[in-house]
């Protein structure tokens, strides 16, 4: 296929990239294109992303479905945390089963997301999957700092101040991305500049542990507060995996 696929509901135009609908062989699908090609670091992700996607087949990663020499298209999911916000103690579990099971697979190979929040979680029916590999890579990548962007509220705090993203910034965002699903609440509120303020000035993320959860589940809560902590003590992925198995393991 080397024309894009027919446009339909635009979902994100950031000027060097549009994200939009689409139908390819008959499954819906989103199609980000890249129209800004005079952007070298919009060139770098969308090329990395590319890269990427052929790379790591597995349940809880993206499925790709078409590309061209300026687009790929992946399957169309749902968006479903950005709408509930609070996955609860029950949801929870076999979400983050499924989301370490894919860190575990992703990390194995050497490749770090370094942008794991709510808005990169998305669904394929019941099951979760891990998306926008847009700034990945590996811990040797000599990339620039401005395109290790990232999120503030969400970035590990060595990522944040800009050292090399490792396995271990991965964890620390899972865990508060795992806190965020357990109790609906963020690790820094705010704008992004009020976040950077905030976390430059060594705030502490503002989540507390459902008694629930540190009662019921003792293993997953010290997982949790320990993969908030500092980056050698934090756990790896196949730890969550062993707590909380491998969620949706079948195809």
């Amino acid at each position: 296929m080397a024309g894009a696929p027919l446009a339909g509901e635009v979902l994100r135009d950031t000027g060097p990239v549009l994200v939009y609908r689409a139908v390819i062989a008959g499954e819906p699908a989103v199609v980000k294109r890249l129209t800004g090609t005079e952007d070298a670091i919009a060139r770098r992700r969308f090329e990395r992303e590319r890269r990427f996607a052929h790379l790591l087949p597995h349940p809880s990663l993206p499925r790709l479905l078409g590309e061209g020499e300026d687009w790929i298209a992946f399957e169309a999911l749902d968006d479903r945390i950005s709408k509930t916000r609070r996955a609860g103690p029950a949801g929870a579990r076999p979400l983050l089963a499924g989301l370490a099971d894919a860190l575990a697979f992703i990390h194995a190979r050497g490749i770090v997301h370094r942008d794991i929040k709510p808005a990169h979680v998305l669904f394929r029916g019941e099951r979760p999957v891990l998306v926008d590999f847009g700034i990945a890579g590996t811990p040797e990548d000599d990339l620039q700092q401005a395109e290790l962007s990232g999120t503030p509220a969400w970035m590990a705090p060595e990522q944040l101040s800009g050292g090399p993203a490792l396995p271990s910034a991965d964890i620390w965002s899972f865990s508060a991305l795992g806190l965020f699903l357990l109790t609906g609440e963020k690790p820094y509120a705010g704008d992004a500049e009020t976040v950077l303020r905030l976390r430059r000035a060594g705030a502490a993320p503002a989540f507390r542990m459902p008694a629930m959860i540190e009662q019921g589940d003792p293993a997953l809560a010290g997982l949790l507060k320990a993969g908030l902590g500092p980056a050698t003590d934090r756990p790896a992925a196949s730890d969550f995996v062993r707590v909380l198995g491998r969620g949706w393991s079948a195809p």
